[in-house]
Parts: structure tokens; sequence; C-alpha cells
């Protein structure tokens, strides 16, 4: 009769999903990390050693001092600031509860600014590190200024530490930037230079970083302005080779970030509302 053979078959199905269900174990995320502007730690600005939020170490702060005496007549600014969105005109979307993490580099020269700060762990497969950014563009605030190509932007680094501001150049792994002459965001990785053919928000971006298996990863474009997502699938972290004379093998394993202001002029460049995702496996 049909009735039995009706019956037999979901109790079947029921019993290979119960299977499955005690040999599987599923991933739940949860937030790992996470930090803002508005927290206490920056109410009385932001400094090198502040600590903050879980998830990250201290935050390193770089800007050159200048020599006058060898540019008398040089005017040079460069450093790091809390913004709060009622006194900052440019201040987007980037900023949370009204304030945001803001990094200044302008005058006649080249005016360079890096902020360092190393994750409490690496990031590993299925790890999401995301993070707020906004600048509006290069333009000059004096009459005369450097002729070298200016960039903005965040880099993740393989290298843990930094001890001072030429370190932006080892072990960039990944960089998002705006760079000078070229009116959407950059990616630099495995490959030299990928043009994503987003276009300059001024409210600014959110960007998301998925690590995947063998030094591969997904970025997310999310243009705050009209919430936007742009997606960049299965791209190749640039390897850190070993130095002459080691016998450690090339590595992808990301375990910092530096957000950076080179000669960004006119504009100030705003970060803001980091944060680190992870799974866990539960039944």
């Amino acid at each position: 009769m049909p009735y039995p053979r009706r019956v037999l078959f979901p109790i079947a199905v029921c019993c290979a999903f119960s299977s499955l269900l005690s040999t599987r174990s599923f991933a739940q995320t949860y937030i790992a990390g996470e930090d803002e502007a508005f927290y206490e730690a920056y109410q009385d600005g932001w400094q090198t050693g502040d600590w903050s939020g879980r998830g990250f170490k201290d935050w390193k702060l770089y800007a050159p001092k200048y020599d006058l005496s060898l540019d008398a007549d040089g005017e040079h600014y460069a450093g790091f600031f809390i913004a709060e969105a009622s006194v900052e005109a440019d201040l987007g979307e980037t900023a949370r509860e009204g304030r945001a993490f803001g990094i200044f580099a302008n005058g006649t020269g080249f005016e360079e600014t890096v902020a360092f700060r190393a994750f409490e762990r690496p990031l590993n497969t299925g790890d999401v590190f995301s993070l707020r950014f906004e600048f509006d563009g290069f333009g000059n605030k004096f009459d005369t200024d450097s002729d070298k190509i200016s960039s903005v932007g965040v880099a993740l680094r393989t290298s843990e530490s930094a001890t001072e501001l030429a370190e932006l150049v080892n072990g960039r792994a990944l960089v998002v930037a705006v760079i000078e002459g070229l009116s959407t965001y950059q990616i630099l990785d495995a490959d030299s230079r990928f043009n994503t053919r987003v276009f300059l928000d001024p409210a600014g971006v959110e960007i998301g970083v998925t690590m995947r298996e063998a030094g591969h990863y997904d970025l997310q474009i999310t243009t705050l302005s009209d919430k936007v997502a742009h997606h960049f699938k299965n791209r190749k972290l640039k390897e850190e080779t070993a130095k002459e004379g080691e016998t450690e093998t090339a590595s992808t394993e990301l375990k910092s970030f530096a957000l950076f202001n080179l000669n960004g002029g006119a504009s100030n460049a705003y970060f803001g509302a980091f944060q680190l995702s992870r799974q866990e496996g539960t039944l």
C-alpha cells in the first residue's frame, strides 16, 4: 500500500539529518574585538600608548619632528587627534557617537603620519577585520607643496611591531588606499595595484577583510552614502619573504594594521568603528 511507503521516507530523512547533527560542527560568529573614538580612553585625545576596547594592543603613533633650522621658511603640520563631528565640517559617516580618529599631514613639504596597532592574536581563517575610513581627496593647503605622490589609507601587516614611521613598508600584505591623481579606491596586495572602480565617497566607506585559506582573502568595500557593498573575492595577500640568512618560509599571517596619511594635504583622514569577528565551533 502507498501509505506506509510515504511514512518511511520522512523517517529516513530525519534519521539522516540526526546523524549529520551528531557528526558536524556549526560555526557561530562572535565579536572578538572592538574599539571606538568615543570610548573613555580617548577623552584626553589620542596618544602613543593608548589602549582601549578589546582584541587589540596599544597604539604606536609616529609623525616626524621637523628641524626648522634646516627649513626656516617651511611649514609642516602632522599629527593625530580625536575628531568631533560638531567641529569638523567634513566628517561624515565614519564618526560614531560624533567622534572618529583623525590624522592630518599638510605643509610645504612631504608630511607623513602613521598609526600602528597589533592584534592581540593573528588573524585566522574565517576572521573578519572591519573599520570605517574617510578621506575627501587631495588639495594643497599652502602655495607650495611636495611633488611626490601622496596616499592615504589602511595597511594590514605581517609584522607585529613598529618602532618608526618608515616601517610602514615592512610586511605590508594588503593596502586599501586613496592615491593622488586617482579618483577611486585602490588595492595593493600580491598584485602591484588593482583599481576597485569604486569612487571616493565623501561620507566614507566601511572596509571588511575576511581571511581565507592559503593566503587569500575576501574584501568588501561599502560606500556609506548609499550603503552599497562592493565585493572583491578570493584575492591573494602579498607574502613576506624570508630575509637573507633566514630559514623562515614566506608568511601571510596578519598580525597588525596601520593607518597612514602621507601628505594628504588640506583634507584630514578619518578612521573608526574597529571590529574583529571570529567563528567558534558549536553543536
